[in-house]
């Protein structure tokens, strides 16, 4: 009796086969599950202004908490909420303001990564490597933007309405002041701990938690729906700016925000942005510190009294060195293709 060897190759290729069908099968259901990019922004977007506003009860609930235990009543607390700072050390508040940066810009593109991108916070950079030439560029950028950044505050905070918007500026106006105040209050350091407590709080942990959240998570959601990098940059900017709720700080910060956002996109690398922010932050509060203790004589917000031809030095320096940024890493991808 004869067999057939063709019997056990083709028995063999029927199988290949419907492996084949199935793994299409389940790559097309994938694809059906998969969020569109539209729907996907909205997702993120809901996950930006829920995170705020958790971050904001949740920090708001332990700082009226901390009142209360150290003797504020309920009676002075209904006739001026303010007050209850008062009752607060430094270090409190400046715990409370940790535990908002934490629960808003940690926690939220934690959860959003884990239950809807199914991705880790690590995916956020395309490239893991950074260059140390390229990490000095990016702090002296910085530095030199920050001389630039002192015109644009200086210009936005000169905005006027016309008159029948004057109860949106005074409301607007208002706002700032309790921003300005709340900022004095964060940055009025008695001795070097307090210091330190207070570079964590402003400096790093916002450095960290913002960029992960506005360019590491949204300006990729925008890039996605968009198409368009720089739009997706842009708007992302424009959020970040927006959601401090400085009006008359909008156009400086969202300028900052471009800046870490360029260098996200041109380097893949989220920790560019992060230490960029970082900077900017950290040097105002040393600055701050330094003044407060008498090393130096100068008012940061007072960014009238900064001569304007060191802004427009500031703005060829940072531009430069900014064009260096960008051409490396575009050049570093033309090598890689």
């Amino acid at each position: 009796m004869m067999t057939n060897d063709k019997e056990p190759e083709a028995i063999s290729r029927n199988e290949a086969e419907a492996k084949a069908i199935e793994a299409q099968a389940r790559l097309v259901a994938a694809r059906k599950k998969e969020i569109t990019p539209g729907r996907n922004l909205l997702i993120t977007l809901g996950f930006v202004f829920v995170g705020f506003f958790v971050g904001q009860f949740v920090a708001s609930m332990v700082t009226i908490i901390l009142a209360f235990l150290n003797g504020m009543g309920m009676e002075e607390m209904g006739a001026n909420p303010n007050a209850l700072y008062d009752y607060l050390s430094l270090t409190e508040v400046l715990s409370s303001q940790m535990l908002y940066t934490l629960v808003f810009t940690f926690i939220t593109p934690w959860f959003y990564l884990r239950l809807v991108a199914n991705k880790s916070i690590a995916s956020l950079s395309s490239q893991s490597q950074f260059n140390p030439l390229m990490l000095v560029i990016t702090v002296l950028s910085t530095v030199a933007f920050m001389f630039v950044n002192a015109y644009l505050v200086e210009w936005n905070q000169a905005w006027t309405f016309p008159e029948f918007m004057s109860g949106f500026e005074e409301w607007a106006r208002n706002l700032e002041e309790v921003a300005a105040a709340a900022t004095e209050r964060f940055t009025t350091f008695d001795n070097f701990g307090e210091f330190l407590i207070g570079f964590i709080a402003i400096a790093v942990l916002p450095g960290i938690g913002e960029e992960l959240l506005f360019r590491g998570v949204l300006q990729n959601s925008l890039q996605r729906w968009t198409k368009n990098h720089h739009v997706a940059i842009w708007v992302a900017a424009f959020i970040f700016s927006a959601i401090h709720l400085q009006l008359f700080g909008l156009v400086p910060r969202m300028a900052l925000g471009a800046i870490f956002g360029y260098l996200y996109y041109w380097s893949g690398n989220l920790w560019y942005p992060i230490i960029a922010h970082a900077t900017n932050n950290g040097l105002a509060v040393i600055l701050t510190y330094l003044a407060t203790t008498g090393v130096i004589e100068m008012d940061i917000d007072e960014t009238e009294n900064i001569p304007f031809y060191y802004s427009a030095i500031g703005l060829v320096v940072f531009t430069l060195l900014f064009v260096v940024f960008r051409n490396y890493y575009i050049r570093q991808k033309l090598k890689s293709e």
